[in-house]
C-alpha cells in the first residue's frame, strides 16, 4: 500500500480555521521553534511565481528584494503584545485580539502597487483606489500565491491556520505601531494556531464558502477548435 504524501493532499486539507482564543493562549512552540517555522513559511512564499519586479522606491530600509510583496512577522509573544495595545486604540480591535491571543505566529503579507503622480507626504490610508493596469494585476497575482504557499505548507506541518483581511491591523494606528508603511497594501494577515488548537475547546469558525465551487463543471469549460 502506497503511504507516500503528495501536495494534491494538502492542498485538499487545507481549510479556513479561525481560531477566538478567550484568553491569551501559552504557545505550544518555543522561539526558536516560532522562528523556523516562520523561515520555513517564507521559503515557500518566496518560491510563488512573478511577473513584474517591484517599483525601485520600495527597495529601502533593508528590504531590497525585487519580489512585489513584503512579509512582516510576529511572533506569539508580539501578538499578544499587539493584542494588549489594540484595546487602547481606535478602531477597537473585535475578534482580532481573540486571533492575536491563540495565535504560534502571524504573517502580514502586502503587495506593493506601482503609482503613478503625486503621492502625499505622509498617508492617512492605503493608496485607494490603486492603478488598475496590468502590472499591478500582476503584483496582486503573485502576492496570492505566495500567501496560497504559506497556507498550503502551514497545513502540511498540522497548523491550523486562517487569512484575514487584516481589520484594524489595516489602520493606521496599528500600521505605525507594527512599522508596515501604508504605501504598501495589506493583502492578507495570516494566523498560524497550535497544533492543537482544536482540543483546547474553543470557539473555531471554519469558512463560509469551504463546500461551495467544488464541482468543476460548474466553473470549467473544455475549448476546442
Amino acid at each position: 500500500m502506497n503511504t507516500e504524501r503528495h501536495i494534491g493532499d494538502d492542498i485538499k486539507q487545507r481549510k479556513t480555521a479561525k481560531v477566538l482564543a478567550d484568553i491569551p493562549w501559552k504557545p505550544s512552540l518555543n522561539y526558536s521553534e516560532q522562528e523556523e517555522l516562520i523561515r520555513d513559511l517564507l521559503e515557500l512564499a518566496a518560491c510563488a511565481p512573478y511577473h513584474y519586479k517591484s517599483a525601485a522606491k520600495y527597495h529601502t530600509s533593508g528590504l531590497e528584494s525585487p519580489l512585489p510583496f513584503r512579509a512582516y512577522t510576529l511572533t506569539s509573544e508580539t501578538c499578544r503584545k499587539l493584542a494588549d495595545q489594540l484595546l487602547s486604540m481606535n478602531p477597537p480591535p473585535g475578534k482580532i485580539s481573540n486571533m492575536l491571543w491563540a495565535a504560534e505566529v502571524l504573517i502580514m503579507i502586502t503587495w506593493l502597487p506601482d503609482v503613478f503622480g503625486d503621492q502625499p507626504q505622509e498617508r492617512e490610508m492605503e493608496p485607494l483606489p490603486f492603478t488598475g493596469n496590468i502590472r499591478n494585476m500582476e503584483h496582486i497575482a503573485a502576492s496570492s500565491a505566495a500567501i496560497q504557499n504559506i497556507l498550503i505548507g502551514a497545513t502540511q506541518k498540522g497548523f491550523p491556520n486562517y487569512w484575514s483581511s487584516g481589520g484594524v491591523l489595516r489602520q493606521k494606528p496599528a500600521r505605525r505601531l507594527l512599522s508596515v508603511p501604508l504605501e504598501e497594501m495589506l493583502l492578507g494577515c495570516l494566523f498560524i494556531f497550535p497544533k492543537d488548537a482544536y482540543e483546547r475547546g474553543v470557539e473555531i469558525k471554519a469558512g463560509k464558502l469551504h463546500k461551495e465551487g467544488k464541482n468543476i463543471q460548474t466553473w470549467s469549460k473544455s475549448v476546442t477548435l
